[in-house]
């Protein structure tokens, strides 16, 4: 392999070389990640952090054994380091690597602008402007703006190679209203340029006055409005537990036929789209749930020759990790797309949660979850009462079953994986 390719084309090469030299079959991959923090703190003082992870990992497969093993770096070294690790660690194991005649893209490698600081400090100080000549009593308490690129290459013994290419810009916000607790927005998008600046902070102080002042509400089973920011974190831990879930279960699960959860690899919807999966196979659309039903889960391909299913659903947290099955690029789609007056008449009684207030709290063994939101309690399809913060409880099941009503106003957010949904009334979840 001595073509010129990005990225870390010294490290794969390399550990290539090191690797053709044992007679075992071998994948190589590379992953270089570059990105821009900007922070601006409530006094308008700016701090930039600029980060680059650069990484090699190799996995062997040879006589019954095999390994997997990466190290830090760019350059030959790091490359035959990996190599000889990953030979190391080799162990009984079935054979874990696709054969090469299923390997291949199902779309080009675009290349991603790298954030722009520039652009970055433009925005911060039109967004905190704004903040300061609305009057609205909140305050800008800190403002974070990511942007990232990543690009990746996976070659193979068999002279296969994929190139892959990744970007985005993620803006968020802590805000202090004039009462209640403070407040963390989170957007996300393919790039900053796809952002108002002065849009998103007035969507921000609006959303931060609504539920500032309340009596947390009695303990009840209640029907929820989730709006988008609160419904990606469950639709992400939703799609974690689907894929740990066993075959039986997921055959059994009842579901309503207004669930239609894809897993969007190669695009155009969602944020991230993707040539391949993290095992170099084409990306493919991997349905969830439709029509009633569970349908496909994630499969690496060592997964996939065990229980039947079809692979291309391998995901890589980072090069330090191997591939491993999960979502990349869910999307939520609404069959009837309803607007949000139409989804309060729906919900009726119940409770709309509009923010989330900290990270969702899974248990792996029951399905049950936990997160926290800002809430209105709504009756005869009106806001009624205000609470800062409540403690939405539940089950995955219930989650399945449960789905009412979708909006169309669907969001984009960056979080374990990239997720795309619109607000979502699910009965009978615990409230308190």
């Amino acid at each position: 392999m001595t073509a010129d390719f990005d990225p870390l084309p010294a490290a794969i090469h390399s550990a290539s070389e090191e690797l053709a030299r044992r007679g075992v079959r071998f994948e190589v991959f590379a992953r270089l990640g570059e990105s821009v923090h900007l922070v601006r703190d409530q006094d308008g003082a700016l701090e930039r952090r600029e980060s680059r992870e650069v990484g090699v990992a190799c996995r062997v497969s040879g006589d019954g054994r095999a390994g997997f093993a990466a190290a830090a770096g760019g350059g030959a070294r790091a490359g035959r380091q990996a190599a000889l690790a990953a030979l190391d660690a080799m162990l009984p194991s079935p054979d874990p690597l696709p054969p090469e005649a299923v390997l291949g893209s199902s779309g080009s490698a675009l290349a991603h602008a790298p954030a722009d600081p520039v652009q970055q400090e433009a925005f911060a100080q039109v967004l905190a402007s704004t903040f300061e000549t609305t009057g609205s009593g909140s305050t800008l308490v800190q403002l974070r703006l990511l942007g990232g690129t990543s690009s990746a290459a996976l070659a193979t013994g068999k002279g296969f190679l994929a190139r892959a290419a990744a970007g985005g810009a993620a803006v968020e916000m802590l805000l202090a209203p004039p009462a209640g607790p403070w407040r963390h927005f989170h957007f996300a998008a393919a790039a900053l340029s796809e952002f108002d600046p002065e849009a998103l902070a007035r969507r921000a102080i609006e959303a931060s006055l609504l539920a500032t002042e309340g009596a947390a509400p009695e303990r009840q089973l209640a029907d929820v409005l989730l709006a988008p920011a609160v419904a990606a974190p469950i639709v992400v831990a939703l799609a974690q537990h689907l894929a740990r879930e066993a075959t039986g279960d997921h055959d059994r699960a009842r579901v309503s036929k207004l669930w239609n959860l894809v897993d969007e690899r190669p695009g155009p919807a969602g944020l991230l789209a993707l040539p391949w999966d993290g095992e170099g196979l084409p990306a493919r659309r991997i349905v969830l749930a439709s029509g009633g039903r569970l349908r496909e889960r994630f499969a690496t391909w060592e997964r996939a020759q065990r229980t039947g299913e079809q692979p291309g659903g391998a995901v890589r947290p980072s090069y330090r990790h191997p591939p491993v099955p999960g979502p990349a690029n869910l999307v939520v789609f609404s069959l009837t797309a309803l607007r949000q007056p139409e989804l309060l008449a729906l919900l009726e009684n119940g409770f709309y949660l509009a923010l989330p207030a900290g990270a969702m709290r899974v248990e792996q063994a029951t399905g049950r979850f936990a997160l926290r939101a800002a809430a209105v309690e709504v009756r005869n399809g009106k806001p009624a009462a205000a609470h800062p913060l409540v403690d939405l409880r539940g089950s995955f099941r219930r989650l399945l079953s449960g789905l009412a009503g979708t909006g169309g106003d669907a969001e984009s957010f960056s979080l374990a994986s990239a997720v795309t949904t619109p607000s979502l009334l699910i009965r009978h979840l615990e409230i308190a």
